[in-house]
């Protein structure tokens, strides 16, 4: 019996409908990179193309709406994620002006669209209105493959998002509530306008503190006791869908719990940390494509040209959009001397719309008039359909634009300046070897290239092939750590017959800047970590020792005891290279216990480099007042000591026995030790120049 599409189309078995989707996630942004075109641009086309309104391979099917709206949520949990949460205290003002101009302008410029241009009715005009001042973030997938996410553009541009969407649906449900079921849709229903407001106010401001109030102590005890990266992972995704489906329960869209949940975890995911890769990889390889496919799936070209009409309202509803959003943002770079390439960004970011219009004209159409017709018509819901098409190729476009300009524009110094930085991670007997790897992760640059390089010394003896094989083993899992936050880890695994000059041997080997290993207990004096106070001897360059008690995500706040004449020493500026990136990483206060002249120093560097970063100081009496240091301490905290060798400027006999002190009386708090680079680059250190005893 011979066959012909009709028979075979659309695809109804599972196997064959994941074939054919993941091809097109696969082949689509391939083929239209290929002819300069943004893969988001192809998503969407290949959705129109093999959807039931082109080719009909695909229907529309409960498959793609759940993993579809699944990548609506993975797209505004992802902005909130990714948020540069300091910047919603400095600028403040920014982002409110540009979230009420891009709703308000948007708003009036629909509504007068709509009533004076199209002859609307003034409900339908509201929902036009409506339509055109929220917006959906569709380009935001694009900024995070550039490294963006806190860039002041598109800061501004998820918070004016969340802003118009609120403000949206404020006005969308105070027209629902309005319409009795007389069907007399301007008269006002029993409860008021003003009570319905407040009720609305209500569900918003009682989700917000159940989700800021739970979420964080929540996130806490589970990151604390799972330490599998695909367990984390799971919470989180239960997490995210959980408050979509609280909000989604109050009336209000799913989106604004996602994007709550997202700016809540966002200082327990750093962004360098293996599980924020996790994250960023499912959404861009599964659920925003399904997302982006679906939405080209529900558009039909063929609708525009039906009549002079829909032309006419299509072409009436997707200019007003794109200006009245463009509009906006340059309203707010004027107002605030906003540079060109974030003005761009925002214009991108700014102007797709998508699922957020869909439900809104959905609900419009469930709004019936007194003579049985839907107060959204075909007309309108076809130029909904073309504006969602014409909004999200534009923003792709944009965004793509104004994401190579501002790439394009170079890394700051600061990151620069970290080229040179190569750690030499040593691992120690215990079970410290994964925070080893995630805090060198966390002080690395975020631009650096550069691979670490993960060591293991075993002392030589006779029959310890077991042990060598349990050290290779080791490397290899932090091998693989480093793998999943995309960072090269080297690993090597020697014997030696003196560890010392076998970690200093290797250092030079592998030309490493710093060695990093963590805190030998009383009964590992002889193994190759107990070993650190001999290396102080050998080696010049910095060593860091670390001592975590929990998960270093979880920490609240670091504590910095700079000695006096610190800012003396030639890897001063490394150490806080160092202690910055890993509270910028953390999104976490950082506490500096130093003089004058230090304070100087730190403050300068903190404000030309990371003034993302919030510091504060207290002045240090005495280094060897523990009182004054660790009576602030918490155990959620992380204390850092910046030591010295003996006998150079910023040397004090209380760091004779700072390890074995600090970690006694700080036992259920995390420790590190600093000693700071003393020659810099090419100096070769020996016993009789650091004042060894």
């Amino acid at each position: 019996m011979p066959f012909s599409l009709p028979d075979i189309f659309p695809l109804t078995d599972p196997k064959w409908i994941m074939v054919c989707v993941l091809g097109l996630i696969l082949g689509a942004p391939l083929l239209f990179e290929r002819i300069k075109v943004p893969p988001l641009v192809g998503m969407v086309v290949a959705g129109m193309l093999v959807g039931p309104y082109g080719l009909g391979i695909l229907e529309r099917d409960s498959s793609l709406e759940i993993f579809g709206l699944v990548g609506l949520y993975y797209i505004m949990f992802s902005a909130g994620l990714s948020m540069d949460t300091s910047a919603l205290k400095t600028r403040r003002l920014e982002v409110t002006t540009f979230g009420l101009l891009s709703f308000g302008v948007s708003f009036v410029m629909g509504y007068v669209a709509a009533c004076w241009g199209l002859h609307f009715s003034g409900a339908a005009s509201v929902v036009v209105a409506c339509i055109l001042s929220s917006h959906t973030m569709v380009a935001f997938s694009i900024v995070g493959r550039y490294g963006l996410a806190q860039h002041r553009g598109v800061t501004l541009s998820v918070v004016a998002t969340m802003i118009s969407l609120v403000l949206s649906l404020f006005i969308l449900a105070a027209l629902s509530g309005s319409w009795q079921d007389s069907l007399q849709p301007d008269s006002v229903n029993s409860k008021s306008l003003v009570l319905l407001w407040v009720e609305i106010v209500a569900k918003c401001a009682g989700l917000t503190a159940v989700v800021l109030w739970g979420l964080p102590r929540l996130t806490r005890y589970v990151f604390r006791r799972l330490s599998d990266d695909v367990l984390q992972y799971i919470f989180v995704m239960i997490v995210m869908l959980l408050c979509a489906a609280l909000c989604d329960s109050l009336g209000l869209e799913g989106v604004l719990g996602a994007f709550l949940c997202g700016l809540v975890m966002n200082r327990y995911i750093p962004e360098s940390a293996p599980l924020m890769r996790h994250i960023d990889f499912m959404g861009n390889a599964l659920f925003i494509p399904y997302f982006l496919i679906g939405v080209g799936m529900l558009i039909d070209i063929r609708l525009m040209f039906e009549s002079v009409d829909a032309v006419v309202v299509t072409a009436v509803i997707v200019i007003t959009a794109l200006v009245s959003k463009c509009l906006s943002a340059v309203l707010t770079a004027r107002l605030f001397h906003i540079d060109g390439n974030s003005r761009l960004m925002m214009c991108g970011l700014t102007s797709a719309h998508a699922a957020g219009a869909l439900a809104i004209v959905m609900v419009g159409r469930r709004l019936i008039l007194p003579d049985g017709t839907p107060l959204v018509g075909e007309l309108l819901l076809n130029a909904v359909v073309m504006l969602i098409l014409f909004s999200c190729v534009f923003s792709a476009f944009v965004t793509s634009a104004a994401s190579r300009r501002i790439s394009l524009s170079g890394v700051s110094a600061e990151e620069t300046r970290g080229v040179e930085d190569k750690m030499l991670l040593s691992f120690g007997e215990g079970e410290s070897m994964p925070d080893l790897v995630n805090i060198s992760i966390l002080m690395r640059p975020h631009h650096s290239t550069t691979p670490l390089v993960g060591v293991r010394l075993v002392v030589d003896a006779v029959g310890n092939e077991r042990e060598l094989q349990k050290a290779r083993q080791m490397v290899n899992n932090a091998s693989a750590i480093a793998a999943s936050a995309g960072i090269s880890l080297k690993k090597v695994v020697r014997s030696s017959v003196n560890p010392v000059t076998g970690i200093s041997h290797l250092m030079k080997d592998f030309e490493t800047s710093e060695i990093i290993m963590d805190i030998a207990d009383e009964g590992q004096r002889e193994t190759v970590n107990g070993k650190w106070p001999e290396m102080l001897a050998v080696i010049s360059r910095q060593i860091t020792l670390i001592h975590i008690t929990r998960p270093v995500n979880t920490l609240r706040r670091i504590h910095v005891a700079v000695p006096p004449q610190a800012e003396l020493e030639t890897g001063f500026f490394r150490w806080l290279n160092h202690v910055l990136r890993l509270a910028r990483q953390l999104d976490c206060q950082i506490v500096f216990y130093c003089g004058d002249e230090a304070r100087t120093l730190i403050s300068e560097r903190q404000r030309r480099h990371y003034g993302k970063v919030r510091i504060s100081f207290v002045a240090l009496s005495a280094y060897d007042n523990p009182e004054q240091l660790e009576g602030r301490v918490n155990a959620d905290h992380l204390m850092v000591y910046v030591a010295a060798r003996s006998g150079s400027v910023s040397f004090h006999p209380a760091m004779q026995h700072l390890a074995s002190q600090a970690t006694s009386r700080l036992a259920d708090t995390s420790v590190m030790i600093i000693y700071p680079d003393q020659y810099g680059i090419g100096t070769h250190n020996s016993a009789f120049t650091t004042g060894l005893k």
